[in-house]
């Protein structure tokens, strides 16, 4: 008996000793997070999570005591240290699993991934190689219990997907996030099938047309102008200051001069837009075609696009219908996220990408650094105009502020920095590597300024060429990069808050366009568009309301969510929020002033206001695109 309580006493003392150091372990892990990436998780839920994650831990431990165990151990924890510390620094969440696939595309690897931050690798390899050295060490326990944490491993993945609304915010547990992500990463299709087969469903429970409304003003245009559409890479109306004061945010970055052009040359900025999904891709095709994003844990509605399986009635096919010459000038390459198939197919005449600037040698990562690019733009556009004798509408895309955030460098081969005299953003020129050094924002900062200037310039030259004043420009993003806020854990659209400026051609007036804290979406865009070149009649394949429409009241519903929280949202235009679980079983329910849609989101204790039924067959419905023939095609892409 006393030796039986002594061996008892051991293996728990071994244990408690395994989970110890596992917890600071952990703890070290989350402080290179914090200084590789500069955001700063909710203290309590990370301690919460990493106490878990070290159980979860220090289980593995336990388990992989043969080598080949140990190894695919030790190179899972480093090669998942390393992706967690880039994607908290770029997009501010841990990575997930299910968009893996994306980030072996060629493309992506040698843009952002092949770069100085590799050389991190190894680091997390030998630290991860560190903890199983000290467990062999002083916390091995017989191999005879490993049957106890077989048996345990399950309970505590099950225990923290439940406690978790989403397993990758910054506050989660690297280890618990990926553990638990597995079994979440089967289960949710279950509701994608569910979803499409309640689509199909003759008597569908109550009515959806909120969710799909559409609306234009539909009349005759008196003149066609010419369309130019912006598209800058992770823009954020929050790094606006005026949006961030009225919205009470912390921004990452403040755009002062951005905005102080914008103002001189006549855009109004709207204070309430909504980045429908994260992503180029699933961004790109609601900006274009007016439909939903992808939803669904791959995107797949612009491949199948380019591939013809589905052949939607987009934008610039309207306009290119209507006598526009179109052209979609984009600075990464095309062929990423099939491009070079998508765009032609949806009736641009004419696209580009980094291809065009191979010969000047700036060419670095994902293309030409803003510096480059808007120059090149400006004497593209300018060429285009004086020789077209019909109109066009030009949609540009940037590059310079997706990560690693490439500005270029000057003739003295350093880095290109934003000119930071007081005047502009009260800051002091500073070397941009120590910089980086002491805040792992700089970059970002830097290349959005840089940004700033290069957008700046390019809108101040179509000025004086008399270009702005027969255009009607439009500046938005093709997702929204994010940006600080004080409740980073528990608030939701932290990633969806987007960008819209819009300027109209001279004689018309900001007047005939929807007040500037009207609620918008990105789906709203090219149903504007249509509607002001006169072909507000041909958008029965688009959802969406024109910024024309002043007189539609209709208070709509909105699907919008976020890929890399895993989190997806139903919003009432009347002031309700529900912020679900990716497989729409849990939600909670949220209230806001609908004219200050960021700054007043308040939890509320409601019952979800769309049942699960209903939840399932929104989004179901949103996966089917709708066709040019009349026709539909389900997006059945998980």
């Amino acid at each position: 008996m006393l030796y039986t309580s002594a061996i008892s006493r051991l293996r728990l003392r071994q244990f408690l000793t395994t989970l110890a150091l596992a917890f600071v372990w952990l703890l070290v892990l989350r402080a290179s997070f914090v200084l590789r990436s500069g955001v700063w998780p909710n203290a309590g839920t990370a301690l919460l999570a990493d106490l878990a994650g070290a159980a979860l831990l220090a289980i593995c431990l336990d388990l992989t005591r043969r080598p080949v165990a140990r190894g695919l151990l030790i190179v899972i924890l480093g090669c998942f240290s390393f992706s967690a510390g880039m994607h908290l620094g770029a997009h501010g969440t841990l990575p997930k699993l299910t968009l893996i696939s994306k980030s072996a595309d060629p493309v992506f690897l040698s843009s952002s991934v092949l770069n100085v931050h590799l050389l991190l690798l190894p680091v997390y390899l030998a630290y991860a190689w560190l903890l199983h050295r000290l467990y062999q060490s002083f916390c091995a326990r017989p191999a005879s219990h490993r049957r106890y944490s077989i048996a345990a491993l399950p309970a505590l993945i099950l225990a923290y997907g439940l406690a978790m609304p989403s397993l990758t915010t910054p506050g989660n547990n690297l280890v618990a996030s990926f553990l638990t992500q597995i079994p979440a990463a089967l289960i949710a299709p279950v509701s994608t099938g569910l979803g499409e087969q309640m689509v199909a469903r003759e008597d569908p429970p109550g009515p959806q047309d909120g969710f799909f409304h559409q609306k234009t003003l539909a009349a005759p245009a008196a003149q066609r102008p010419n369309v130019l559409l912006i598209m800058i890479e992770g823009l954020s109306a929050g790094y606006f200051p005026s949006i961030s004061d009225y919205h009470n945010l912390e921004p990452v970055v403040t755009l002062h001069q951005l905005e102080s052009t914008l103002e001189d040359h006549g855009f109004r900025l709207y204070r309430n837009t909504l980045s429908m999904e994260r992503q180029t891709d699933r961004g790109t095709f609601a900006l274009l075609c007016g439909q939903y994003p992808d939803f669904l844990r791959k995107s797949v509605k612009m491949a199948d696009v380019a591939e013809a399986r589905v052949s939607p009635r987009c934008m610039p096919r309207m306009l290119a219908d209507h006598g526009y010459h179109t052209a979609y000038w984009q600075a990464a390459p095309l062929e990423y996220m099939n491009k070079d198939g998508f765009m032609p197919r949806i009736g641009f005449a004419e696209a580009t990408g980094a291809e065009v600037f191979a010969d000047t040698g700036e060419v670095n990562g994902w293309g030409p650094p803003d510096p480059v690019y808007f120059p090149d733009i400006t004497r593209r556009l300018t060429v285009l105009d004086s020789r077209s004798a019909s109109p066009w509408m030009i949609t540009l895309l940037n590059v310079g502020t997706h990560h690693p955030f490439d500005t270029g460098v000057d003739s003295n081969n350093n880095p290109v920095t934003a000119d930071r005299s007081p005047d502009r953003s009260g800051a002091r020129p500073e070397d941009p590597e120590m910089a980086a050094a002491i805040d792992p924002q700089e970059a970002r900062r830097n290349a959005m300024q840089v940004m700033s200037e290069s957008l700046s310039r390019f809108l101040e030259e179509l000025d004086q060429a008399g270009i702005l004043d027969e255009t009607l420009v439009i500046l938005t993003s093709d997702e929204s990069g994010g940006f600080v806020r004080r409740d980073l854990e528990s608030t939701p659209l932290n990633n969806n808050a987007g960008m819209l400026a819009l300027r109209p051609p001279a004689g018309d007036s900001l007047d005939a366009y929807a007040h500037r804290d009207r609620l918008v979406v990105q789906m709203d865009i090219p149903m504007t568009i249509v509607d002001v070149v006169g072909a507000g009649d041909d958008t029965a394949t688009m959802t969406g309301r024109s910024l024309l429409a002043v007189n539609d009241h209709t208070e709509r519903d909105l699907l919008l969510a976020d890929t890399y929280t895993g989190l997806k949202f139903l919003l009432r235009e009347s002031g309700q929020l529900l912020s679900c679980t990716e497989s729409l079983l849990r939600c909670s329910t949220w209230a806001f002033d609908p004219d200050r849609l960021f700054g007043s989101l308040k939890a509320v204790d409601a019952e979800p206001f769309v049942s699960l039924d209903q939840r399932l067959l929104l989004f179901g419905q949103s996966s089917v695109v709708s066709d040019g023939t009349g026709s539909s095609a389900n997006n059945e892409g998980e």
